[in-house]
């Protein structure tokens, strides 16, 4: 496998040629990843995953059709009307619009497992767009192209700056062997040799998850009925890892996520990520710190489940900050804190916005904590356009569907995408926010701060929000470790009119007063940035005036997104005869239908109610 990269190499001019060379020298002398130094960076790439990146994780599926052509090859897994089928996205469809990613301000794409797939599941519901019915390793996925197509893919990122992240899947194959059998029926339902051997796997049963299976269970069980390998067997071992070298080193990736890491033993992951030559990160499904962060010792980074676990409840829904403080606590226990992957949404939660009721403000307070956080973010695709999952907050045990919907638009006008460009760009400009030792300033139940700073230099910023509805105001002290002197002016880079002088006083001698709105975060550096002001919210609010007394709720259904008649919105209590719901998403002028019920079973009397975008609407039904 390795000799197709290198005849490549061969072909091609000498300056690109001396150019690989010297980048694979300075490599191998600049430590990269956890137990060892990065041994490959691609010709023309601008270099292998580093603490400071932002990554777009994409689904190719369902982000564009660039080829038509490769949609339905008659096997009945092309169905776009159908979630859990093909939809048509494809490699040239990534490419055609990898300028919309640049624009983001992201510095890196993770895209879906390149590697051909079973078309669909055992029972035949579902269909492989996502890459983790693993049939042929080696091959290419047809729905999503040629070699050639993601090779230009590839090569078409790089010029633009940015990097790309493969997902690879090697715990697993597609489900070929029922439950525990050791045979194929019929002896041609198998993957592509080399893997066509029942031997070469485990025969365990299924994961159960239910809290009582050892490590040593986890990783010889199958995954939702797939075939689990056994990566202690040679010919496992030497397929995989020169296969993988192949796409890794042939195509030429940035990096790497290892799909169910928590399933495949920690020394064969570390041995995994030394072939490779690019950094890893691996899919810990858990939210034990002690745990997850026990996976960086064998990997460069560690999907951060903890914080996504921790981070969603508490901003999506008023939880106690408080939690921040007890999580972050505990950022000693990785080796490496600034390289785990941070995220809000991903392929198998429910999206944030599903969970915070359509609350822009929420998700915006959220993504600006991530952006701003220890850690590498991760920005799942649809989140910059609003994608709210269909409202569908519920979770089943590995995914939900609804988080996978096609892009909708690949508009760079609206208030989510702006706010994440800004966010990406404040990152850019400071090395703070890239690499900064973050420390604790704040914690209470509704507010939380806390300081990136770099040690070396004394560069630093401080990020403070809010999950109030409420103004909040606190005076907070700076850190100890902080430089930054008393009568300093410190403007907030989210919005550059609100300025604080760090005054005298508190715990530390220098303090800071700050005053935060409904669900707001702030981040705030000396000097003087350029000015920025963020757009304009336009907000609906619908007041429900009824006294349902002691116990009971209003919930609201309506005939616009994020309404739908088949399932509720809740309200919230204001007042004792007052439940109120707010939102972004319709445009000034926008008309909507809707009717408020009790408990959500009994309806208000007589017609609809009318909304307008960008209006409060107060209505006073009867029931």
């Amino acid at each position: 496998m390795r000799s197709r990269f290198f005849t490549r190499i061969q072909k091609r001019s000498l300056p690109l040629r001396i150019m690989a060379v010297l980048a694979l020298a300075i490599t191998l002398i600049v430590p990269q990843g956890s137990t060892h130094a990065s041994a490959f960076v691609a010709p023309g790439s601008p270099g292998v995953l580093a603490e400071g990146d932002v990554i777009y994780q994409v689904l190719v599926d369902r982000f564009s059709n660039g080829n038509t052509a490769n949609d339905n090859f008659g096997y009945g897994d092309y169905n776009p009307s159908n979630l859990g089928m093909y939809h048509g996205g494809d490699w040239q469809g990534l490419t055609n619009h990898l300028q919309y990613i640049k624009d983001l301000g992201v510095t890196a794409i993770w895209i879906s497992p390149v590697s051909k797939q079973q078309p669909l599941s055992r029972d035949g519901t579902e269909a492989s767009y996502h890459g983790y019915f693993t049939n042929d390793f080696a091959t290419p996925n047809e729905h999503f192209g040629s070699r050639t197509d993601l090779q230009n893919l590839v090569n078409s990122a790089h010029a633009l700056g940015l990097k790309m992240i493969l997902d690879v899947v090697p715990n697993h194959t597609a489900d070929y062997l029922l439950g525990t059998s050791t045979t194929y029926s019929p002896t041609t339902y198998a993957p592509a040799a080399p893997l066509n051997n029942s031997a070469l796997f485990h025969h365990a049963g299924d994961c159960l998850f239910y809290g009582s299976e050892t490590q040593a269970q986890l990783e010889v069980c199958d995954l939702g009925g797939l075939d689990d390998l056994d990566q202690s067997n040679s010919t496992v071992d030497t397929y995989l890892k020169n296969t993988y070298k192949d796409w890794v080193q042939g195509i030429g990736f940035d990096g790497i996520r290892v799909d169910a890491a928590r399933s495949i033993p920690q020394t064969w992951l570390q041995s995994f990520e030394t072939t490779m030559g690019v950094p890893t990160f691996g899919e810990i499904f858990d939210g034990n710190i002690n745990y997850v962060s026990s996976y960086q010792n064998y990997e460069w980074g560690v999907l951060d489940f903890p914080t996504f676990f921790t981070a969603r409840d508490a901003l999506s829904a008023d939880g106690n900050l408080n939690n921040l403080s007890g999580l972050f606590a505990q950022d000693y226990l990785y080796p490496h804190v600034n390289r785990v992957e941070t995220f809000l949404d991903n392929h198998d939660r429910a999206r944030f916005l599903a969970r915070a009721s359509d609350n822009y403000q929420r998700l915006r307070t959220a993504l600006t904590f991530l952006l701003t956080a220890r850690g590498i973010p991760v920005i799942y695709y649809g989140t910059e356009q609003a994608d709210n999952g269909n409202m569908n907050p519920y979770e089943v045990p590995i995914a939900n569907k609804d988080n996978r919907k096609d892009l909708p638009s690949f508009s760079e006008t609206g208030t989510i995408y702006k706010h994440i460009q800004r966010l990406n760009a404040i990152k850019k400009a400071y090395p703070a926010l890239q690499i900064g030792t973050q420390r604790e300033m704040w914690t209470d139940t509704s507010v939380y701060g806390f300081s990136r700073r770099v040690d070396t230099t004394g560069a630093e910023a401080m990020t403070i929000l809010s999950d109030s509805w409420d103004t909040q105001t606190r005076t907070i002290p700076l850190r100890a470790e902080s430089t930054i002197a008393v009568g300093t002016v410190l403007t907030n880079l989210m919005n550059t009119v609100d300025t604080v002088v760090v005054q005298a006083g508190g715990s530390t001698g220098k303090q800071i007063s700050v005053a935060l709105g409904e669900h707001e975060a702030k981040v705030y550096v000396p000097g003087t940035p350029v000015a920025y002001t963020p757009p304009t919210r336009v907000i609906t609010t619908i007041r429900v005036h009824y006294n349902v007394g002691w116990g009971n709720r209003i919930t609201l259904r309506g005939d616009s997104d994020p309404f739908r008649w088949t399932q509720p919105i809740e309200t919230r209590n204001t007042a004792a005869d007052v439940w109120e719901y707010q939102l972004e998403r319709f445009s000034a002028g926008q008309s909507f239908q809707f009717k408020p019920l009790i408990n959500d079973v009994t309806w208000s009397a007589g017609s609809n109610f009318t909304g307008t975008g960008g209006t409060t609407i107060d209505i006073y039904p009867t029931f």
